[in-house]
């Protein structure tokens, strides 16, 4: 297996690269879901924009229901400008989705050949201009962590601890693995500090220079 981080320069329309262009801002995209071969579902931390992009989306004739979860984030459904689709119909899978800003999109996934990510490659050129950086091995979060610690983070994420709202919270969980609340928040903040770590870390080595210039990677033909 391996991880790849994507960017992607859309040349086709979007209600996304047009609020980003408009108000001269980025903003994070989080809990991405491809509800079916048109469209996706996700939430986005707008910040002080909320409430202006909130009425864009509203107009989009490209934007099927918008939700506010909270003061900054937004939940919305829309037809999809092709990349998700594609990236999980060749078997990648998103670690996140980093960034949108304008016509750009940034996407850190995991692919388990290189055949996989070829593929994607070639259909995202459909959309616009694709770089690919460096390829590293993939390190699966169970090697990082702790047998106690992958149980804790996998109940969080099975029941929703880090959704927006939260669906559960840490008392809740903590008494269904039987063991105190303080010891589930220890064990939480300690496998969050490794992957955050292990993802920093890999960020690094395949993010950009000292000088902020991107790497190109190497061929993905081999």
């Amino acid at each position: 297996m391996f991880r790849a981080k994507l960017y992607l320069d859309m040349e086709t329309d979007c209600i996304l690269s047009e609020v980003t262009a408009r108000w001269e801002t980025t903003f994070t995209v989080n809990y991405e879901e491809v509800i079916d071969d048109e469209h996706i579902k996700f939430v986005i931390d707008a910040g002080d924009n909320a409430d202006e992009f909130v009425r864009a989306f509203e107009a989009s004739d490209q934007v099927c229901t918008v939700d506010r979860v909270d003061e900054t984030h937004v939940k919305l459904t829309k037809r999809s400008c092709g990349a998700l689709p594609i990236i999980r119909k060749n078997h990648g899978m998103m670690q996140w989705w980093d960034r949108v800003n304008g016509t750009q999109r940034i996407f850190d996934i995991v692919v388990y050949r290189r055949a996989d990510l070829r593929n994607i490659v070639t259909e995202l050129r459909e959309f616009g201009s694709v770089e690919v950086m460096q390829l590293l091995p993939y390190q699966s979060s169970e090697t990082l962590l702790s047998d106690r610690q992958a149980e804790v983070v996998g109940l969080a994420l099975a029941e929703g601890y880090y959704e927006w709202p939260r669906a559960a919270d840490a008392e809740t969980l903590a008494a269904e693995l039987d063991i105190a609340h303080s010891t589930f928040l220890e064990h939480l903040r300690k496998a969050e500090a490794r992957l955050l770590r292990s993802a920093f870390e890999g960020e690094q080595r395949s993010g950009t220079t000292s000088d902020g210039e991107l790497r190109v990677s190497p061929s993905i033909e081999n």
